[in-house]
C-alpha cells in the first residue's frame, strides 16, 4: 500500500485539470472577497443571523485558501501532492451536485404554482429581466381572495399591493383586511367594488413593483393601485444590489452580480438548500406563525398582550433595531424608487396610487411598551411613519396609526400581525379614507399635506 501511494504521489499532475481547479478557487476567492469585504452589498443579504453567515464565509475563504496553495503547489512542482489527489475530483463532484440541485429545483420545486416539494413560493419571469415571486396554490397568481380574480372586472376594482398585512392574517374571510375594505367602501360608495388583494407575505415595495409591472404587461385591468407600507419590516425587505430568487421554495436574497451569484460559495443552491432544512428545523414561534396563518372562524374579540414571549421579544427588537438603530441600515433609497415607479406604472394608466401606512406594533401598542421599554436613544418613532409623505410630495396617504394605537388586541399575541379584531379595525378605516377621497370613479385624492 504505502508503495501504491508513494507511486501515486509521484505521477504528474494533468496540467490543465490542475490550471481549472486553481482558477475556480481563485473566482470563489475574489468573489469571497468582494461580497463580504467591500461595499460591494453594503447591507448585506440577510436581515438575521449574520454573525452565523460571517463565520461560515470566513470558514469557506479558508477552505479555499487552502484549495489554491494546494493547486498552487501541485502546478509549480508538476506532481500530485501527498493527500491532495483528491482534490480535482472533489471539485468536479461539488460542480456537479450544483447542476443536480440546480436542475431539480427548477423543475420540481421553484418554478411550478402547483410543486408540493419545498416552501411555499415560486418564481416566475417578469418583465425587464425582474423575476416574481408568487405563493404556490392553484388560484389565480396564488392570491389569498375568496373568489378568483380574473384579469377584467365586471365592477370598480382597487389592486391592493404589499406583504402579509395585505394577504391577511384574518382566520377566515369577513375578518380578513382586504375583504374588510371591499365590503365596507361598498358599503359606503353604495355600489359594488372589488379589492383585487394582490398582497404576497414576504413582499417588499421593489417586490410589489416587479409584481405590478407584470399584471399591467399581462393586461389586468383596475382603477387603483394601493400599496400598503408596512415599516416594521418594508425598509430592510429588498437591499441595495441584491435581488430575490426563490430556491427550495423559499424566497432568498442574492447579488445581482452575476459573478458573485455564480461563485460565491454561500450563494450556491446547494448552500441556500442547506438553509433551508436547517431553517425548517428550528422554526422559531414568530417565524412559524408568520408562515402558517391560522385558519378557522372570526374572533372578532380583542386579546390583551399579557405576557410578551422571548421569540416575539427577539422579533421586535431586531426589526426596532433595524429600523430606528444608531447605524439605521435600512434601503430607504429602494423603498423610494419602487414607489415612484409605482406611481408612474399608476400614471400611465391614468388611475389614482395611494399608499396605506401600517404602524409598527412598538409604536402604537401600550402594553407591548410597558413590558417592553425602548432604549434611552429612542426617540422619533414616527419617522417612518411619516416618511411618505416627505419623500413623494404629492402620493396620498392614509395613515392607520390613530386606528390602531392604544390596543394590544389588534394584534396576535404572538407574533406582529393584526388579530381578527385588527383586520376588522384597519379595514374599516381604511375604506373610510378611501371612500372619502372617490378613489373609485374617477375623482381626484388629496394629497398628505392636504
Amino acid at each position: 500500500m504505502y508503495r501504491f501511494w508513494l507511486g501515486y504521489h509521484r505521477r504528474p499532475v494533468p496540467r490543465l485539470t490542475a490550471t481549472l481547479a486553481f482558477a475556480l478557487f481563485a473566482a470563489c476567492g475574489i468573489a469571497l472577497w468582494i461580497q463580504d469585504h467591500t461595499g460591494a452589498l453594503p447591507l448585506g443579504l440577510f436581515n438575521a443571523g449574520r454573525e452565523t453567515y460571517a463565520r461560515l464565509s470566513d470558514a469557506a475563504a479558508a477552505a479555499v485558501l487552502l484549495g489554491i496553495a494546494l493547486c498552487a503547489a501541485q502546478l509549480v512542482r508538476g506532481r500530485a501532492l501527498r493527500g491532495a489527489g483528491w482534490l480535482p475530483g472533489a471539485l468536479a463532484a461539488a460542480v456537479l451536485l450544483e447542476l443536480a440541485v440546480g436542475a431539480l429545483d427548477c423543475g420540481l420545486v421553484s418554478r411550478s404554482p402547483e410543486a408540493r416539494l419545498g416552501g411555499p413560493y415560486w418564481e416566475r419571469p417578469g418583465v425587464a429581466g425582474r423575476w416574481v415571486f408568487l405563493k404556490k396554490g392553484t388560484a389565480a397568481m396564488g392570491f389569498r381572495s375568496p373568489e378568483p380574480y380574473t384579469p377584467r372586472a365586471d365592477r370598480p376594482r382597487l389592486l391592493f399591493l404589499g406583504d402579509s398585512y395585505v394577504e391577511g392574517s384574518g382566520s377566515d374571510f369577513p375578518c380578513n383586511y382586504p375583504q374588510v375594505v371591499e365590503a365596507e367602501l361598498s358599503r359606503r360608495l353604495g355600489r359594488p367594488v372589488q379589492v383585487m388583494s394582490a398582497g404576497v407575505a414576504g413582499y417588499g415595495p421593489v417586490d410589489a413593483a416587479n409584481l405590478l409591472d407584470l399584471l399591467v404587461a399581462e393586461g389586468w385591468e383596475f382603477d387603483a393601485v394601493v400599496y400598503h407600507l408596512f415599516p416594521e419590516n418594508d425598509f430592510s425587505d429588498n437591499l441595495p444590489r441584491t435581488e430575490r430568487r426563490v430556491v427550495a421554495g423559499i424566497n432568498f436574497r442574492f447579488p445581482q452580480s452575476r459573478f458573485l451569484r455564480a461563485f460565491h460559495p454561500l450563494n450556491t443552491r446547494t448552500f441556500r438548500y442547506a438553509v433551508f432544512v436547517g431553517t425548517a428545523a428550528s422554526l422559531s414561534v414568530p417565524e412559524h406563525n408568520m408562515a402558517v396563518r391560522i385558519e378557522g372562524s372570526c374572533r372578532e374579540e380583542p386579546e390583551p398582550l399579557r405576557e410578551v414571549s422571548p421569540d416575539l421579544r427577539a422579533l421586535v427588537e431586531r426589526r426596532f433595531e433595524a429600523n430606528h438603530g444608531m447605524e439605521r441600515r435600512i434601503a430607504k433609497g429602494e423603498v423610494r424608487a419602487a414607489l415612484e415607479r409605482m406611481r408612474a406604472r399608476a400614471n400611465e394608466r391614468g388611475v389614482p396610487f395611494v399608499v396605506v401606512v401600517f404602524p409598527e406594533r412598538i409604536r402604537v401598542d401600550p402594553d407591548l411598551q410597558r413590558r417592553l421599554p425602548l432604549p434611552s436613544w429612542a426617540r422619533d418613532l414616527d419617522h417612518l411613519t411619516t416618511w411618505v409623505g416627505r419623500e413623494l410630495p404629492g402620493v396620498p396617504v392614509v395613515d392607520l396609526t390613530g386606528a390602531l394605537e392604544g390596543e394590544s388586541g389588534w394584534y396576535r399575541t404572538k407574533d406582529t400581525h393584526l388579530s381578527d379584531a385588527g383586520n376588522v379595525r384597519a379595514g374599516r378605516a381604511a375604506a373610510e379614507r378611501l371612500a372619502e377621497w372617490c378613489v373609485v370613479g374617477g375623482g381626484d385624492c388629496p394629497t398628505a399635506a392636504e
